[in-house]
């Protein structure tokens, strides 16, 4: 037995991996055909690249253009009506686009600070220019609104003095294109792509880099405490983080593909085993929690690592707004006259308090910093950030950015000796993602081995008690599919669950059955008995009555002329009465002792045929004919008892036509077509036979047509109505079906034995 198992093993192993290969194969064929389709797009994308993001941004820049002048639209009516504090709400809805307010020559508003526009040239308004700025390239406008000017510039492509990882010189949301074509302001015939604007007038065209090399630029390496990493080497390799997250990823992809091979196996969830369900359903609760554990402890993590540097940021800005309280005690304003040695003083600071320090004057133009090389390399704007300069909050925490890298930074007034507000003090610091990866990394490097050794166990412990739990189930439903009466068919269990009072209703239910069927088995056979007896009593009697009469009638005429002749009929009488008694006898004598039925292969058609030949030669006055082979077709059916079933069904159609002309019985053998295998409801596991006996008679009326195969019913003056009640028993017992189809034309039965191939 354990060799079988291994072997059977073996051979599930050999036909998967088989299958497998086939499967590998026609994957590796896709996966070629992919592969090819995407090395010709790339080839195709590189032969039109240029042109491909030329015309995008153009698309983009048209659809910016139409956003400038619904945004200028929305700001005149408040400039008219000098509603500044509704300018910076504005620019929030717009963060794409920078616009700065003009009074004459004073700057009134900018709702960006991040774009370094030094010495803004006034141009014809009204009038699209290209713009090259510190840090970036783009496209501005001029427009008067009454007393003021509005400069909307819509950014472009960073340009930065020293780019870095961190500070790549790559176009800028919302647009996208290949960082390595140059923005040029003359036109170029041949190898560039004009962008064009709105009204059809020429803008800039994208050139490719060997067209025009920008002007190199002086490198920088600021000694900076917020900044300096900016333009540190970054760190190759995998990250702890980025290989724990792998790991999180791998066990995911792993129990997915586990999922869908056992659901391929099983061909839908419906046809999968409850125990592999609920195993699939627990592992998966388990590690949907793991993974929003995993995912929420980094973002805590992450959103506790920058709450951590507010609150040292913020710790930092007051002491550095003390100490500058001290130094500049009695200084009523702050500017480039006063503060020559403000730089100095900032670095000092920044030293002992380890970060960077810019500080801003009442206007909002920056009067001193730390590293005055970030402002001398145009990474940092000159005028304070709008958030904290045009509201009302003291202190501020903003998210500023240096191209498209956010950084915090502290804001707070700063005071002199008479609590004075002369300025602004701000404490940037750059939240480093490697050191909020660290964090990360170690915090989830603690909680993690335990939560895969919980996840490990507790896959093992579900698999070890759903398959204890289904054990009995299994047993419960393999008692059920071999239950017969009359075998021990209860099922043992000890547990006092769910599981066990369901298997206790079930042990009920099958004593409660047994005792029903004994009681039913009891009433059918004292029922059967009593309708014997009352048959019996009527075919005796039926036959004892004219005996009683015939030997009445010759005691009467005892000693008369006419004694002999009529004790001569009597004698006749007599003896028919007795042989009609002896064959009631040997009827039921037959049906009480009939045989079990013992299903074999046998040659149905040798059996058939037999039978129509004998059944011919008792009655040659009706003809009956025979379709089908002679022999050679094997059936599943009880050898012995087969060819009374044929006779008897003959028989009957023979006797049906007595005394009819143009009488004729048809007998046909065949296989069972489809559409016959549903009508009839033939299991589909099986081959079947069909033979059917028919006649031309007057048909079965329809009232009598259910008790065709009862045991004592005949609508004959003669016979026991047993015939069919035999046949059917022989065809059951062999697990065929009999039925018939009548009408006013005749009756035919059919018999379905099923058959034996080759292949069986």
């Amino acid at each position: 037995m354990f060799f079988e198992k291994i072997f059977g093993f073996a051979c599930k192993v050999t036909i998967f991996f088989v299958t497998l290969q086939a499967e590998m194969k026609k994957l590796l064929k896709i996966v070629r055909f992919c592969v090819l389709i995407a090395v010709l797009s790339v080839l195709f994308s590189a032969c039109h690249s240029l042109s491909d993001d030329g015309r995008r941004v153009q698309r983009t820049l048209h659809n910016q253009q139409s956003e400038v002048m619904s945004l200028l639209a929305e700001v005149e009516p408040l400039l008219m009506h000098n509603r500044f504090d509704s300018l910076l709400p504005l620019s929030h809805e717009h963060p794409d686009i920078v616009f700065y307010v003009y009074r004459n020559q004073e700057l009134l508003f900018w709702s960006h600070n991040w774009l370094v526009a030094n010495g803004l040239y006034r141009v014809l308004y009204n009038d699209w220019w290209l713009g090259r700025f510190d840090n970036a390239v783009g496209i501005g406008r001029w427009t008067k609104c009454g007393d003021y000017s509005v400069c909307t510039i819509i950014p472009l492509k960073f340009k930065f003095a020293q780019s870095s990882d961190r500070l790549p010189n790559d176009f800028i949301a919302p647009f996208t294109a290949d960082n390595r074509w140059l923005i040029r302001r003359q036109r170029v015939n041949d190898g560039c792509f004009p962008v064009m604007a709105e009204d059809g007038s020429y803008l800039f065209s994208l050139v490719p880099p060997e067209m025009e090399q920008e002007e190199p630029m002086p490198a920088l390496s600021p000694d900076s405490f917020s900044f300096g990493s900016l333009f540190a080497e970054p760190q190759k390799g995998l990250s702890r983080l980025h290989i724990i997250i792998g790991i999180v990823l791998l066990i995911c992809l792993i129990f997915i593909t586990a999922f869908i091979y056992n659901l391929w196996r099983s061909h839908g969830w419906r046809n999968m085993r409850l125990y592999t369900k609920i195993q699939y359903l627990v592992v998966a609760l388990v590690l949907a929690g793991f993974v929003y554990v995993f995912f929420m402890s980094t973002s805590y993590v992450r959103t506790h690592y920058e709450q951590r540097q507010q609150s040292k940021q913020q710790a930092k800005a007051r002491y550095i707004q003390a100490a500058l309280e001290d130094l500049y005690y009695w200084d009523m304003s702050i500017s480039a006259l006063n503060t020559r040695g403000l730089n100095t003083d900032l670095r000092d600071l920044s030293y002992t308090y380890e970060t960077d320090i810019l500080v801003y004057d009442m206007h909002g133009r920056l009067i001193g910093s730390s590293v005055p090389q970030l402002l001398e390399s145009g990474l940092i704007s000159p005028i304070i950030a709008p958030e904290p300069y045009f509201t009302d909050s003291v202190d501020r925490i903003c998210y500023e950015q240096i191209g498209s890298m956010p950084y915090l930074t502290v804001y707070t007034p700063f005071y002199n000796g008479n609590q004075l507000q002369i300025g602004y003090i701000a404490v940037p610091c750059y939240v480093s993602s490697a050191q909020v990866e660290q964090e990360v990394a170690e915090y989830i490097g603690r909680f993690l081995p335990p939560y895969v050794f919980l996840l490990i166990l507790t896959f093992i412990i579900a698999v070890i008690v759903m398959r204890r739990l289904t054990r009995n189930m299994r047993s419960m439903a393999d008692t059920m599919h071999h239950f017969q009466l009359g075998k021990d068919n209860y099922i043992h269990y000890e547990g006092n669950d769910e599981l066990g009072e369901l298997i206790r209703q079930y042990n009920l239910m099958v004593k409660q059955l047994e005792q029903s069927t004994t009681k039913l088995a009891q009433s059918e056979r004292e029922s059967a008995w009593r309708t014997m007896a009352r048959q019996i009593a009527h075919e005796i009697n039926n036959s004892l009555t004219p005996m009683k009469l015939s030997v009445q009638q010759l005691q009467r005429i005892k000693g008369t002329e006419y004694f002999d002749e009529r004790f001569d009929r009597a004698s006749r009488l007599l003896l028919e009465q007795f042989d009609d008694l002896g064959r009631i006898a040997t009827t039921f004598s037959d049906f009480a002792k009939m045989p079990e039925v013992n299903p074999t292969e046998v040659d149905i058609a040798e059996k058939l045929f037999s039978a129509v030949t004998l059944m011919r030669m008792n009655d040659p006055s009706i003809p009956i004919r025979y379709v089908g082979q002679e022999s050679g077709v094997v059936a599943y059916a009880d050898a012995e008892q087969v060819a009374h079933v044929f006779t008897n069904i003959i028989k009957n159609a023979l006797q049906a036509l007595q005394g009819r002309k143009d009488s004729d019985i048809i007998v046909v053998l065949k296989d069972v077509s489809e559409e016959t295998r549903l009508k009839r409801q033939l299991p589909a596991s099986f081959e079947w036979i069909e033979i059917s006996i028919s006649d031309n008679g007057q048909g079965i009326p329809e009232n009598i047509q259910s008790k065709i195969f009862m045991p004592n019913f005949t609508t004959k003056s003669t016979g026991m109505g047993l015939g069919l009640a035999i046949t059917k028993n022989i065809v059951d017992g062999s697990e065929g079906v009999i039925t018939f189809d009548t009408s006013d034309k005749g009756t035919t039965f059919y018999i379905y034995f099923k058959k034996i191939t080759n292949n069986q």
